[in-house]
């Protein structure tokens, strides 16, 4: 049986892209995936049935274009790429390996000594490369680099659990050679950002980039990561869906402890918005395709803004919530850290907060 994925990502292309966690089972034998990262020293591949589900991780390999690189984008015949199995230690598929270049492993990269090993090339058939991106479903032959003429076959011997790369053997067991891919059912990837107030912060004239403070919920994998310097969130390829809040308020600096300002019967309004990060925020205007969503219209007497959008991207994207209150922004900021009445420094105030979940 097909080991069993954590039910949830639907696809978003019809593409495979770098990045990507897929299964990819090989023909002429009967319901057999490859894994890898077996046994002592993680270093045994083979294929098999999936073993109920008992080691999935084993099952996942990543799209990878370097050994250290993700890459982003779609996969084309010609490429050559990294396969990365899933679990907790750092393996690669290398092949085209010892005596009669046969031998196909999962090692740690041996610090490039060997790299070409570990080096795949995705093509259309054992005698042409192809062309074009490659589609999700659509079988392929995985070329081992450094090796003459040698390509990755599973589901040999008695057993159908053998890999190995070989030379075609002259068409004889042409379905051996052919690896279809089904993309991987991720666990929910989520995270919720804050900006609370270890300082005070003051508002400037015209958009200001929401400089998240803390993390307050991640999925395990972390793939959806927060700069903390700049405020800039990045996501992996998926589809989002966002929602949160901005807020700002008045500090005369005659408050008592622990209190703000409300303006009457005027106050300033403002509003937050979500967008791709880069480019000059005053030459961004809000039709403008970087900018996702424009939130909902606030004042300066703490009534937040509120923002909810639903993104869809096919390479890593970054990601600012920015807020504006006008141009005469005298009084206003966007953190303010303060005292308890009992004289204690806190920095529970919270003004602004972002969930972001990958459906």
């Amino acid at each position: 049986m097909k080991p069993l994925p954590a039910p949830e990502l639907i696809p978003t292309t019809d593409t495979l892209i770098y990045g990507e966690t897929l299964y990819l089972q090989v023909g002429g034998a009967k319901d057999r995936w490859l894994t890898g990262g077996r046994s002592d020293g993680n270093k045994r591949v083979y294929t098999r049935d999936g073993e109920g589900g008992d080691l999935e991780s084993s099952y996942r390999w990543t799209l990878m274009k370097t050994r250290d690189t993700v890459g982003s984008g779609p996969l084309r015949y010609g490429d050559i790429v990294y396969l990365k199995v899933g679990g907790d230690k750092p393996r690669w598929l290398t092949g085209g390996r010892s005596e009669g270049q046969r031998e196909v492993s999962t090692l740690d990269g041996e610090g490039g000594d060997m790299e070409s090993s570990y080096q795949w090339t995705v093509m259309q058939s054992r005698t042409a490369v192809g062309s074009g991106e490659v589609k999700r479903g659509r079988a392929v032959y995985l070329k081992v680099g450094g090796a003459k003429d040698r390509w990755l076959t599973g589901g040999r011997s008695d057993d159908n659990i053998q890999v190995l790369t070989l030379d075609g053997e002259g068409g004889k067991t042409e379905e051996t050679y052919q690896w279809t891919s089904s993309p991987v059912n991720y666990s929910r990837v989520f995270a919720v950002f804050a900006e609370d107030s270890p300082d005070t912060k003051t508002l400037a004239p015209g958009m200001n980039t929401r400089v998240f403070t803390r993390v307050e919920a991640c999925s395990p994998e972390r793939s959806i990561r927060l700069d903390l310097k700049t405020g800039v969130i990045t996501v992996p390829p998926g589809t989002y869906d966002i929602s949160g809040y901005s807020s700002v308020v008045y500090l005369t600096g005659q408050e008592a402890d622990g209190m703000v300002t409300n303006k009457s019967p005027t106050a300033n309004g403002g509003y937050c918005r979500l967008r791709l990060a880069g480019g000059d925020s005053e030459t961004i205007p809000n039709d403008d395709p970087r900018v996702l969503v424009v939130g909902s219209i606030c004042t300066a007497n703490a009534i937040p803004s509120m923002v909810r959008a639903w993104f869809s991207t096919t390479v890593e994207a970054r990601l600012i919530l920015e807020h504006q209150s006008g141009e005469s922004t005298e009084r206003i900021v966007q953190r303010h850290k303060s005292t308890t009445a009992q004289g204690v420094s806190s920095t529970w105030h919270y003004f602004a907060r972002l969930s972001v979940t990958r459906v």
